[in-house]
């Protein structure tokens, strides 16, 4: 007698920013299966396994270790995993193509960008990048689309950096933030901290690109724009505080927070003290 397949039964989580789709997994199926990955994905297998089975392209499966951290970089290529003896826990991250594209033109690299197909590599940045998303997606956003804005904008530097297309004879964009136009964006964000800040909006107004931007606001600065914002906000939080009666909840939308736990949870790691604590202490 014939056991029937068991079926391919998946928990997923996903979330969707601007040029990014991020899904967190869990993987039951266990045995003999058909499970096909998303073309064009990058993928960070988190669970170790002894065997796993999988193919590329319908080619004859191969049975190899899968080590915690794993990276895979599917391309246009079609991995499809057959067998895994105990259940996986993953995260897909899908970059919006003309992304890639933007900044490979801009960074003078040839496009359009076919990222190289690998699988089961180890690769530090990737992983790390994983991670933190895989918890914006469990926490429903928590930190913001600016923070999800600076991941997504690492990932994409570092994918085609290493391994992106080759180098062509344009002259890329070279950002220069002087003082009048540092100015400027600094005044913008204080005017702007209770909306929804974008990179993309704030290089807008120099104007250059998103990633030479934050690249130049940086060495500017001294810190990237997310952080910097982060900052002004909980700077302005600690006024309010101090001169309004002004509910922590209410502050906490008042200077651009989503939501009044993201808010206590930034302003006691940043000043090691509560919103509540830091009203009493003054």
């Amino acid at each position: 007698m014939q056991l029937a397949k068991p079926q391919q039964t998946a928990a997923i989580l996903k979330a969707e920013w601007n040029d990014l789709i991020v899904e967190y997994a869990r993987l039951e199926t266990v045995g003999d299966f058909d499970f096909a990955m998303p073309k064009h994905a990058i993928s960070v297998a988190f669970t170790p396994h002894e065997r796993v089975a999988w193919s590329v392209d319908g080619e004859k499966p191969k049975t190899t270790a899968l080590p915690a951290g794993s990276v895979f970089l599917y391309s246009s290529r079609e991995f499809v995993w057959h067998r895994r003896e105990k259940e996986s826990e993953y995260v897909n991250l899908m970059l919006e193509p003309l992304l890639l594209n933007r900044l490979a033109d801009e960074s003078g690299l040839s496009t359009p960008v076919e990222l190289q197909h690998r699988v089961i590599f180890p690769d530090p940045t990737i992983v790390h990048v994983a991670q933190l998303l895989k918890s914006e997606v469990i926490t429903g956003g928590l930190a913001g689309s600016l923070y999800v804005e600076s991941l997504r904008n690492l990932l994409a530097v570092h994918l085609l950096r290493n391994y992106g297309g080759v180098k062509s004879d344009s002259t890329p964009e070279v950002g220069v933030l002087d003082v009048l136009k540092l100015k400027q964006i600094k005044d913008f964000i204080e005017e702007n901290l209770a909306e929804e800040l974008a990179i993309a909006n704030l290089a807008a107004l120099v104007p250059m690109s998103q990633f030479h931007f934050a690249r130049a606001f940086k060495m500017q600065v001294g810190e990237p724009p997310h952080r910097y914002i982060l900052q002004r906000r909980i700077e302005r939080a600690k006024v309010l505080l101090k001169v309004t009666r002004f509910s922590s909840a209410e502050i906490a939308y008042q200077v651009g927070f989503s939501n009044p736990s993201h808010f206590s949870a930034q302003f006691r790691k940043l000043l090691g003290v509560t919103p509540k604590q830091f009203r009493d202490s003054v």
